[in-house]
């Protein structure tokens, strides 16, 4: 019997320049009209010879995850000759996983999530904390006690495993909630070198602006089951692709539910795109058969167990 194959892409933070080379230049090819039609910048330059500063720009590095990873999905669908059973992904690799199921066009897609990137980069500045080894529940009290106190935003962002939970907000709220954090004894709470804090409210701005964008494209109903950040649930009808995807902003994502999901499957697990990110994330969560496309030696290995 086939195994179940999960395909899961990355969202940001997993970039850095040169993260296309090891593809073939003539199989990038046949996407370059595309791309260049799609954006009003050179997308393809900066990712092999762009600075760090230009390709860490939150508009510039959601639309050069999103190609990256779809690239390399492309690439490894047609060497294997395999299609996912189930399709997800962190944050911003929702919107890959929506290309990979041909929901969203590569064009759409590419020009949806660098105004994604515009408006969260428009958006009231904050950070982001994670925390490790602690239990969800003195997480959100924290978070919910800093809240009140000051009048601020600080809530929980990604719920990626048992083992850790990143917090976002208004900065002031954020270093109280840590604070009361480090009261109960929590020991490790490593700040984000980020200056958009994702998935809490103060992104509600750049949700409104999103949802005006996302009504503008076409959107089709799933070719494979995909589960949704927002829920760890698939969706019925285009509507609720598009709902989700705006809530998704300004809601924490429940990676931690969606690896539970994946779990029941008893499959393979792939991470496609770069660096290794969801990999880790998928071991915490107590996933096996775990591979990445960005591992020198993937193809033989997954030829191996399949």
């Amino acid at each position: 019997m086939p195994r179940h194959i999960t395909i899961a892409f990355p969202g940001q933070g997993s970039q850095f320049i040169g993260m296309l080379d090891h593809l073939p230049t003539d199989f990038i090819d046949i996407f370059k009209d595309e791309i260049k039609e799609s954006l009003n910048f050179n997308l393809l330059d900066i990712i092999k010879n762009g600075s760090e500063e230009d390709l860490n720009r939150t508009s510039i590095t959601q639309p050069a995850i999103l190609l990256t990873s779809y690239l390399e999905y492309r690439f490894i669908v047609d060497k294997l000759n395999i299609e996912p059973n189930l399709l997800c992904g962190h944050s911003l690799g929702e919107y890959t996983a929506l290309v990979a199921a041909e929901s969203i066009s590569l064009k759409d897609a590419l020009q949806t999530v660098h105004k994604r990137g515009l408006y969260m980069e428009g958006s009231l500045s904050g950070s982001m904390y994670a925390i490790l080894n602690t239990d969800n529940e003195t997480i959100e009290d924290c978070c919910l006690k800093a809240s009140l106190k000051l009048k601020k935003i600080v809530s929980p962002a990604n719920i990626n495993s048992s083992k850790q939970v990143v917090i976002a907000g208004e900065n002031e709220a954020v270093e109280l909630a840590i604070k009361y954090l480090k009261d109960n004894d929590v020991k490790r709470c490593i700040k984000l070198n980020v200056s958009v804090p994702s998935h809490c409210e103060l992104m509600k701005e750049a949700a409104k602006k999103l949802s005006l964008v996302l009504e503008q494209i076409n959107i089709h109903n799933t070719k494979y089951e995909l589960i949704h950040n927002l829920d760890a649930k698939t969706s019925e009808d285009i509507a609720s692709i598009r709902n989700k995807l705006i809530m998704q902003l300004t809601q924490p994502v429940q990676w931690s539910k969606i690896m539970a999901y994946i779990r029941t499957k008893d499959g393979i697990f792939i991470e496609c795109g770069p660096k290794n990110i969801l990999c880790g994330l998928a071991k915490t969560n107590d996933i096996d058969n775990i591979y990445s496309t960005s591992s020198n030696n993937f193809i033989s290995e997954i030829e191996e167990i399949l």
